[in-house]
């Protein structure tokens, strides 16, 4: 895992122009090579980082010059989609030149299905060219702003990717309170995309519920805010709306739901002991905890 991005990138200067779509193969295309009469340069990047669910990883470049002495440029890119929802970015990629806001530069977010993968691209425009190598080399797509986890992808081949790849946690434990039974079953700690939780981590927590034979009629009602932990800092937070549990347990009903997380947004890097509590009496009787580490 490496940090993510923390230094805010501000808007500059640009010689770019918007962008009209192109095609990623070109007659007489050099690869790694310079450009020179009207030939292509493309770079195979492959690189990789993490956001909002997904794989991205930025595939290749294409310069193309144009007649007038500048060029198009475009860079593929390939989202893995590593949830079971059709998810689309949220946000809008930027791309830099020389460390400042291509203002002008296009890009095509694909909508992806459930675990599957889709393709997109960044394409822009530059008045003019005088080396596809360097330009190439002045490119980043970044994905957030600086007041978010950002994750960073720089084209250049020495250059590394700033970002924190999601962890899939082996956790296993119980928490029984009355006629209610809570199995946690596995968990998940990655980078908070929320706006303003800069340095925040979503600690995600699968659970079971299951309910006793001495339910009663009608059933009884769980909810998130029965969860919380207390982090290896000492706080203790409750678990958040982002984790809308709201059931309604019948006697003797497990429910177990793919979907069914306890999340709690607690401190960066996200490692050391937790302790999670399960207390539907609001503190007006022993609840159950469990704890847990993570490495």
């Amino acid at each position: 895992m490496t940090a993510c991005n923390d230094k805010e990138t501000k808007a500059g200067p640009t010689s770019s122009q918007l962008a009209q779509p192109m095609g990623t193969g070109q007659p007489g295309s050099t690869p790694g090579g310079s450009t020179t009469n009207g030939q292509a340069t493309v770079r195979t990047v492959g690189k990789t980082g993490w956001y909002e669910g997904f794989d991205i990883t930025v595939d290749k470049a294409t310069v193309i010059p144009d007649e007038f002495g500048g060029a198009k440029v475009r860079v593929d890119i390939t989202y893995k989609n590593t949830t079971t929802d059709n998810k689309t970015l949220s946000t809008v990629p930027t791309l830099l030149v020389s460390g400042q806001i291509d203002d002008g530069a296009g890009f095509d977010n694909p909508a992806v299905p459930g675990k599957g993968s889709a393709t997109g691209n960044v394409t822009t425009t530059v008045q003019k060219l005088s080396d596809a190598q360097h330009l190439l080399d002045t490119l980043t797509v970044v994905y957030g702003t600086a007041a978010e986890n950002q994750t960073v992808i720089p084209l250049r081949a020495d250059a590394k990717v700033e970002s924190t790849a999601p962890k899939a946690l082996t956790i296993s434990g119980t928490l029984v309170q009355d006629q209610t039974t809570i199995q946690i079953t596995g968990g998940t700690l990655t980078p908070s995309y929320t706006t303003g939780e800069h340095g925040k981590m979503d600690l995600a927590l699968h659970i079971k519920i299951i309910g006793g034979s001495g339910i009663s009629d009608g059933g009884s009602n769980i909810f998130y805010e029965y969860f919380s932990v207390k982090t290896p800092d000492g706080q203790n937070l409750p678990a958040d709306n982002r984790g809308p549990i709201n059931e309604l347990l019948e006697r003797n009903q497990t429910i177990d739901n793919a979907k069914t997380f306890a999340i709690f947004v607690v401190p960066s890097p996200g490692t050391g002991t937790y302790v999670v509590t399960y207390d539907a009496k609001k503190g007006e009787g022993d609840a159950p905890t469990f704890s847990f580490t993570v490495n």
